[in-house]
This record gives C-alpha cells, structure tokens and sequence, in this order.
C-alpha cells in the first residue's frame, strides 16, 4: 500500500532532476510505501530522457512521468496530486539537495505520531556541496536577515506546529478535499496562496529538522533577479486574491525599488534645490550601507572580505526584483503567465 506520494514538477532540469531521483530511490522506506510522479512541463532539454532512463534502471520502483501541457508549476501539482494513490502527498523540485536517507521514514513518523495534515520543511539554499563562487554568495544573502521574511520558517531548525504558508510541502489527501487544489493562474507563490488557504481552513503544519531539503540558488544575479521578478508577480497576484493576507513587509521592496528608481530624477533636480537630493542621497547611501554590513556580516562568517560586494549586490537584486515584479503586476494586471 503506497501510503507517500511524491510529486516532482519539473521542466528543463536535465543537470539536476537525476541526482533529486537518485535521492530519492535511495530511501531508508519499503518501496511499496512510496511513488514517485515525475510531472514535466514539455522540457525542451534532455529532462524526460534522463527521467525515462530511471524508469528503466528501476522497474522495482513505482515511478511515472506524467506530462504537463500547461507548463507552469502550478499545474504540474494539480496533475501529480490528482494522480497521486498515497496518503500523504508531498511536492519536492527538480532541483534540490536531499541530504540524507531518512526523510520518507521521519515523513510518515512525525505525521503519524503528530496527526498533522500538514508537514512543513526548512529549505535553506546553502547546499553544502557548494562551498564558493556567486551560487554560494547568491546563497548567504538569502539566508542574511536582510535577505528573507522575518515569518518564514525556511531558515529555521525549530520544530513544531507552525503557519503553513511559509514552509508547507506535504499535505494529507484530505487536504485538497478541504482547501482545493493550486490556483493554476499562477506561474509563481501558487504554493504560498495554497498554503494560505490551508491556513484559513484552520490546519497548522509540522514542521521539523528532520525534513530538511536544500533548494540550489541561482548561478548568477541576472538569473536571480528574474527569479525574484516572478516572485514579485507572485505577490501582486496573491494580494489581489487574498487581500486580507496584505502585510507592511509586502510593501519594503516595493518602496526600495521606487526610492532607487528616483535615482535619475533626484540628480535632474540638483541645480533646482540641491538640498532635497543631499537628502535623497544620503537615504540611497544608507540603504547601501545595510546591504554592505549584511555583505560583511555573511563574508566575516565565512572567512573571506571581497565577495561581501556579491552579497550586498545579491541583496539589492532580490529587493528590486522583488518590487518591480509587484508593481508591473498590480499597473499591468495578471503579468506574466508562462516561463
């Protein structure tokens, strides 16, 4: 009796998605007990291939590749949870770290031992495999205090009943008999929105150490930026759905993209009153300074000064992308659907 499903959205993770398999197959739990559902987004790369080959290398194993002509994340979900026989069903990425054998056994464990219907997880992006470079650097100013919310539990090594929202990846089949199932309007947060719906329905999520998964960061800033745009988007969409679930810190990005997108017109304005752009100036400068002092905080941790600029500018990526993908939505309307 399979009694955890794991879906497995992907698309165009030829270089990750066979050591996430890899991981997974190798398991400390009976492989009766568990199923993979590989959900692909039409890969355009060598993904399904690799996927396939697995299937191969594996008939002892209950793995399957379903395909996702909606692309998005959002609908890969629906389709692995749909198609999904355990009674636990969990969403783990293409591309993550899993550093150890235990994780479906604690799984079942704590749910059992909990009864929680939902399971949380911390998904630090500091893969220890990647110990320098800007993926490394990308990874600390994520896990700086500048460089996450103050309320989510991804960081964190607590363990216990929590808010869903931040952290959730695992739900009881009942679940989605409860809440429904993801919104597929979304191309990013669509699990944050789902959370929240399991948040109002009055579910609390377990969440513990023992569930830990690292997510790999982004190789490079122009990626990371992107990535956050998404985010951005993500949160325009949410808050236009769910407008109770509006917080100030929603807001931070925003108003640090509109005060460095002043930039420009702040120096026009220098002959006219130059008072007002010393004192634009000196916000800027104060700005920068924090994200330095987060930079060196994060490279005195590590032993090394120069690449605090990496993290500093990684800092200020995440902010700007963050409010500009929030405010193109919320001027624009729906924004971006497709990858």
């Amino acid at each position: 009796m399979v009694y955890i499903s794991i879906v497995v959205p992907i698309r165009n993770e030829e270089k990750f998605i066979g050591q996430t398999l890899t991981a997974l197959l190798s398991q400390d739990y009976p492989a009766s007990r568990y199923e993979l559902i590989v959900v692909d987004g039409r890969s355009t790369d060598g993904t399904r291939s690799v996927v396939e080959q697995f299937m191969k290398n594996h008939p002892d194993k209950k793995i399957s590749l379903l395909d996702n002509p909606g692309i998005l994340s959002s609908s890969a979900r629906n389709i692995g949870a749909r198609a999904a026989q355990g009674k636990l069903i969990a969403i783990i990425d293409g591309h993550v770290h899993i550093p150890g054998n235990q994780l479906l056994k604690d799984m079942e464990r704590l749910k059992e031992e909990t009864g929680a219907l939902c399971l949380a997880r911390p998904a630090p992006l500091d893969v220890p495999e990647i110990k320098n470079g800007t993926p490394f650097w990308i990874a600390m100013a994520r896990k700086s205090r500048l460089g996450h919310s103050r309320s989510s539990f991804i960081y964190s090594d607590y363990e216990g009943f929590v808010d869903p929202v931040s952290s959730g990846f695992a739900y009881d089949r009942t679940v989605f008999e409860k809440v429904g199932y993801f919104d597929e309007t979304f191309d990013a947060a669509e699990d944050v929105e789902f959370h929240f719906r399991v948040k109002k329905a009055g579910i609390e999520a377990y969440t513990s150490p023992r569930f830990l998964i690292y997510s790999y960061p982004r190789e490079s800033l122009s990626a990371l930026f992107r990535q956050q745009v998404r985010y951005g988007e993500g949160r325009a969409r949410f808050i236009r759905k769910h407008p109770e679930g509006f917080s100030k810190e929603t807001l931070i990005p925003v108003g640090i993209f509109l005060y460095v997108a002043a930039l420009p017109a702040a120096l026009g304005i220098t002959l006219v009153s130059p008072f007002l752009t010393a004192a634009y100036l000196a916000g800027l400068f104060v700005y920068l300074g924090m994200l330095m002092i987060a930079g060196l905080e994060m490279a005195f941790k590590n032993k090394a000064v120069v690449p605090a600029f990496i993290v500093a500018a990684a800092l200020c990526t995440v902010h700007l992308g963050l409010g500009w993908g929030f405010l193109k939505t919320r001027a624009c309307g729906s924004g971006r659907r497709n990858r």
